[in-house]
């Protein structure tokens, strides 16, 4: 009975110190990917499933890092950012912008992408109605004028000059309706389509991505530059501020430097861009990664 109990309280013990000493079992450190389920970035269900932007670029990560146990979750952008803020376990978001405020909490890689910044979408009859044939629209003056009501996503970053428009704008009290959730930007997609608000602020892959699966709208769209934004964002992985992300940031780089020149790397953005937007993507892409063509 004695011995009964002896061996019941080391493997007690064992267990509870997170591994089994008669298995020489060591307990994998594992990484948490925080899917926000925002298509094409991951694209969840559907046709298309699993072949979205960061999918591809997150299984590529995945097959590199075979030391590590990879968890993936879906997440709404202020929960991945939360858990990368706490710093408790080791939690990566595989398609984020760099802010100088998300710097704080969080490392990130050095560039691994370039995204076209984001467009705004008109219905054709407004375009025409109030703007004529101007193809670039000021940011700041549109909304100074109070010319109609827009849309964005929110908790949702649209890179930091135009988050600083945004912010400021909707504490002056602006017309912004705000969606929120997993289908926040389809939401308002569809409001657009049919007259609930007068334009919306998207990236031009979401754009292609609704033409794609929800086919051609009822009405016609137009796709404006902004004038007062740059032309792209770099994008970068970003995990949790401790010594393990640090650990798997360095890991990260140092795949990310061979991947620039890899051509599938600039494809699976160019893939979800019409031919418009792919042939601009392709020219700074290569200009930004200094990649000689």
């Amino acid at each position: 009975m004695r011995l009964i109990i002896f061996i019941s309280l080391i493997s007690q013990i064992a267990f509870a110190c997170g591994e089994t000493s008669f298995q020489g079992h060591t307990e994998v450190p594992h990484i948490t990917w925080g899917l926000i389920p925002y298509a094409p970035i991951h694209i969840l269900d559907g046709e298309y499933k699993g072949q979205g932007i960061a999918d591809q670029y997150m299984k590529s990560a995945q097959e590199e890092l075979t030391d590590y146990e990879h968890v993936n979750q879906i997440m709404t952008p202020a929960r991945v950012w939360h858990l990368i803020s706490e710093g408790k376990e080791l939690v990566c978001n595989p398609s984020a912008i760099k802010t100088s405020s998300r710097e704080k909490i969080a490392y990130f890689t050095e560039p691994a992408l370039i995204t076209p910044v984001a467009r705004v979408l008109m219905r054709k009859t407004v375009w025409e109605d109030r703007w004529g044939a101007v193809n670039k629209l000021n940011m700041a003056e549109y909304i100074n004028a109070n010319n109609g009501v827009f849309g964005i996503v929110s908790q949702r970053s649209y890179g930091e000059e135009i988050d600083d428009v945004l912010e400021n704008s909707i504490a002056s009290g602006k017309k912004i309706i705000q969606t929120y959730g997993q289908h926040g930007s389809r939401q308002l997609y569809e409001m657009l389509v049919h007259g609930r608000i007068d334009m919306m602020i998207e990236y031009p892959w979401v754009i292609a991505y609704f033409k794609k699966v929800l086919k051609e709208p009822p009405v016609e769209l137009v796709s404006l530059e902004i004038a007062d934004f740059p032309r792209f964002s770099p994008a970068y992985v970003a995990c949790s501020r401790n010594d393990a992300g640090k650990i798997v940031i360095d890991k990260l780089n140092t795949i990310i430097r061979k991947a620039i020149f890899v051509p599938s790397n600039r494809e699976w953005m160019s893939n979800w861009l019409d031919e418009k937007e792919s042939i601009k993507f392709e020219k700074d892409y290569l200009e930004f990664f200094k990649i000689a063509h």
